[in-house]
C-alpha cells in the first residue's frame, strides 16, 4: 500500500506541468493548506483545535478502550513491548497519514481547472482517488490492479481482526456465563471456539450488509467512520477511565453511564448525519474540462463550490 501511494504521489507530481512547486502553489492559492487556524468555533471541522483536541480523543479511544488493541495487547509478554509497538505504529501512521494528505493535494493539483467531482465525472468524493490511480497508473500494466489489491488486504486484515476480537468479548461476557447459569458448569473451549466462529461469520454478514447502506449516507465513509468512533468509543472510553482512577466505582453506575451516554451520542450523531449542511467550502473550477475524454453525468462550466468532506 505504501509502495503504490508513493508512486501515485511521484507521477501524479510528475503530470503536473511545473511539478512539485506548482503543486504548492496551487494548494496555497486556493487556500487548501492551512496548519494555523485558531478559530475557537467548536462547530467548524477542520480547525486547529478541532484536529489537534478531536484527534487525541479519537486516538486514545482507538489505542485505550478498543477491544481490537487491547487484544493485541494482551499477545505480548511485557508492556514495554506494547510500549514499542505502539511507537512503532506511531511512525506507520504518520507517515501514511502524511502520505494521503499529500496525495490529497496532488489530486487537486492536477485537477486544478477540471474538478472530476463537480463537473460529474465521479459522483462521489471516495471515488477520487481510483480515480486518480487509474489515471496516473493506468498505462503501467498491472500496477493499478496490484493497488486496489494492496488496499483491499491491508483493509480485511484489519477487518478479520475486529470480527474475531468482537466474537471472543461476546462468547466470553454473554454466552459463557449463561451458559454457567442454565447447564451449572463451565462451557468447554473447543465448543467455545465453535460459537466464536459462528459469531465471528454472522458478524461479517452485518458488516457486508453495513457496507451496502453506507452508499446511501450523505457523508463520505472516512468521516462516517470517525463518528461512529466518536459515538461508541467515547462512552467506553469514559469507562475504562472511571474505572481506572476512581476506586468507589461499581458496575451498576458504569454500567448505566455507559448505556445512557451511549444512547444519547448516538441521538446526537443521528441528527447530526440527518442535518448537517456542509461549511467552511472552497471554490473549485470546471472551466478546462475536456467532457469528450470521460464519461460525464452531468456537465457544468461554472466555478462550483464542492462539499469539504468531499475534497
Amino acid at each position: 500500500m505504501f509502495i503504490g501511494l508513493i508512486a501515485v504521489a511521484i507521477l501524479g507530481t510528475l503530470d503536473i506541468p511545473g511539478g512539485f512547486t506548482e503543486l504548492i502553489r496551487r494548494a496555497d492559492q486556493s487556500g487548501r493548506i492551512e496548519f494555523f487556524d485558531f478559530n475557537p468555533n467548536p462547530f467548524v471541522r477542520h480547525t486547529f483545535w478541532t484536529l489537534i483536541l478531536g484527534g487525541f480523543l479519537t486516538n486514545l479511544t482507538v489505542y485505550g478502550s478498543n477491544q481490537g488493541t487491547i487484544q493485541r495487547y494482551l499477545t505480548l509478554k511485557k508492556w514495554q513491548d506494547a510500549s514499542k509497538a505502539l511507537m512503532i505504529n506511531l511512525l506507520g501512521s504518520v507517515f501514511l497519514l502524511t502520505l494521503t494528505c499529500f496525495c490529497g493535494l496532488v489530486a487537486y493539483a492536477k485537477y486544478y481547472e477540471c474538478d472530476i467531482l463537480g463537473s460529474g465525472i465521479i459522483n462521489k468524493g471516495e471515488k477520487l482517488l481510483p480515480f486518480l490511480v487509474m489515471d496516473v497508473l493506468g498505462k503501467l500494466h498491472g500496477l493499478p490492479g496490484l493497488f486496489v489489491a494492496t488496499i483491499y488486504s491491508a483493509a480485511l486484515s484489519t477487518i478479520s481482526g475486529g470480527m474475531s476480537s468482537l466474537a471472543a468479548v461476546f462468547v466470553t461476557d454473554f454466552v459463557k456465563p449463561l451458559y454457567f447459569l442454565k447447564y451449572n458448569h463451565e462451557l468447554k473451549e473447543k465448543k467455545a471456539a465453535y460459537i466464536a466462529k459462528g459469531l465471528a461469520l454472522l458478524i461479517g454478514i452485518g458488516s457486508i450488509g453495513m457496507a451496502y447502506l453506507c452508499q446511501f449516507f450523505g457523508n463520505t465513509l472516512l468521516q462516517l467512520a470517525l463518528s461512529i468512533f466518536g459515538l461508541l468509543g467515547g462512552p467506553l472510553l469514559a469507562v475504562i477511565t472511571l474505572g481506572m482512577f476512581f476506586k468507589k466505582a461499581n458496575w451498576v453506575g458504569a454500567l448505566t453511564s455507559l448505556i445512557i451516554s451511549t444512547a444519547v451520542n448516538i441521538w446526537i450523531g443521528f441528527k447530526g448525519v440527518v442535518s448537517s449542511k456542509p461549511t467552511g467550502l472552497k471554490p473549485v473550477s470546471t472551466v478546462a474540462c475536456d467532457y469528450t475524454l470521460f464519461p460525464v453525468t452531468q456537465m457544468s462550466s461554472t466555478t462550483t463550490p464542492v462539499p469539504e468532506q468531499d475534497l
